[in-house]
């Protein structure tokens, strides 16, 4: 169903969003205040475009909030995307959505209720991105991490290391009789080029290989596919941002040792006197000797959240030839992807791209409950909700005609995790997980859509 959406801010956020929504066939307007930026967008994305403040009530009117069905407010301030909110819901809007940044408004706005400030969903990209950065040190050896059907079916991507017991296995030989823990591969990405895979593939040292597995099985998998990887007992943490903050505390409730490391002095302080199990130390993450001061040649694990790309990647990658066994950075540009690469960093994340993911979630409704990007493979992982009639519930699995590179992993039944073979048959009410290319979603969700 096509929607009208109005999308205040074109930052890197707001722009993928509506470039995201428009391709689905929703009508957009994006609402930009500076020329020159709205300029650009008008250039790149076809969706029509509204230059002005999105807190002034007669912009909000040229750009149709009367009739919008959704608000998304994603502007630099999070005060103003309140207000935006508030404005929306004034003129009638049918839900409001806010990226609010700060972890003390959020926390206020979730102890009285989004519907005590007119929104209905708030999207924070800071804590989001840490509770990911916490699954990958969960799960040594991962690129990519999800979690769907509410943390039962857990997504994770690794490379194949040489001695890995799995390298020249034929996945059709891996039965589940052998082993106890089932999880199925959903994706082999082999020099760039991604396959769904067949029992008859073998997989190669250095292939990239995506999994679908239930909870249980993470800590059994770990240790038959990478005998060598152990839980960090020791974490470097470069940046005391919210996310630095925020995963410094997750970490210190599981990890013996974290260091948090912050160059401007008053920020140190003032977290050292908030992080009671966290060791911080100020200085300048670029700099040899206070990498040794934190230990680094010990670490297993080094996070470079700081606000500053260049500085988490730079530093990241003197951490890793200082002796950091695995290192992982944030980063706000999606052009780093193969810079990355190259420089041997483990795990990148993009905090505004997990944030779109969230609002597209929330855009394409109760269908569609997840959604996962993975920008290295142009595709995403989907959890849907099947409706009845729909036609995935009418026949099993392998009788129906699924869009190319597109998989169908696991199904959430009750309490139980059900990985998808042939025979499966899906019915009306369950969680699905679906790996799929980015361009195959309206087909995907077409087969979970029971016909008007």
């Amino acid at each position: 169903m096509s929607l009208r959406l109005i999308v205040c801010g074109a930052g890197v956020i707001g722009s993928n969003l509506a470039k995201n929504l428009a391709e689905e066939g929703h009508e957009v307007n994006l609402v930009e205040q500076k020329q020159s930026v709205a300029d650009r967008a008008s250039e790149k994305l076809d969706v029509q475009v509204t230059v002005g403040s999105a807190f002034d009530p007669k912009v909000l009117e040229n750009a149709g909030v009367a009739q919008a069905d959704m608000v998304i407010a994603v502007t630099n301030s999070d005060v103003a995307n309140l207000g935006i909110c508030s404005l929306a819901a004034a003129y009638g809007t049918k839900k409001m959505i806010a990226r609010i940044r700060d972890t003390a408004l959020s926390e206020i706005v979730e102890r009285y209720g989004p519907d005590h400030f007119h929104v209905d969903e708030i999207i924070n990209p800071d804590e989001v991105t840490a509770q990911t950065i916490v699954k990958i040190m969960e799960a040594p050896g991962s690129r990519e991490v999800a979690d769907f059907a509410g943390g039962k079916i857990l997504l994770r991507s690794f490379d194949v290391p040489e001695e890995s017991p799995l390298v020249g296995e034929r996945l059709g030989d891996l039965r589940e009789s052998d082993f106890p823990w089932p999880f199925i591969m959903v994706a082999i990405n082999r020099n760039g080029k991604v396959n769904i895979p067949r029992g008859e593939d073998v997989i190669e040292a250095r292939d990239r290989i995506y999994v679908l597995l239930p909870k249980p099985s993470l800590a059994e998998f770990l240790t038959f596919a990478y005998p060598s990887v152990r839980l960090p007992k020791k974490v470097i943490i470069y940046g005391a941002t919210n996310t630095g903050t925020s995963l410094a505390k997750s970490l210190s409730e599981k990890v013996p040792d974290v260091v948090l490391l912050e160059e401007v002095r008053s920020r140190a302080e003032k977290v050292a006197g908030e992080l009671k199990d966290v060791r911080v130390i100020n200085g300048l993450a670029s700099e040899a000797d206070i990498l040794r001061e934190c230990g680094v040649e010990a670490a297993d694990a080094y996070i470079a959240v700081s606000a500053s790309d260049h500085h988490n990647l730079i530093s990241a990658v003197l951490a890793k030839q200082m002796g950091a066994k695995t290192t992982v950075i944030t980063t706000h540009q999606p052009d780093y992807t193969q810079i990355v690469e190259g420089l041997g960093i483990d795990a990148f994340i993009n905090p505004r791209l997990l944030a779109t993911d969230q609002i597209m979630r929330i855009v394409r409704g109760e269908r569609i409950s997840h959604v996962a990007s993975l920008p290295e493979v142009k595709a995403e992982v989907l959890e849907l909700v099947a409706e009845p009639d729909s036609p995935i519930t009418r026949k099993p699995l392998r009788d129906l005609k699924f869009p190319k590179n597109s998989i169908i992993g696991a199904i959430s039944r009750g309490d139980e995790v059900v990985l998808a073979s042939g025979d499966s048959h899906v019915r009306a009410g369950e969680p699905v997980v679906v790996f799929c290319h980015e361009g195959a979603v309206p087909q995907i969700e077409k087969l979970f859509t029971k016909k008007s």
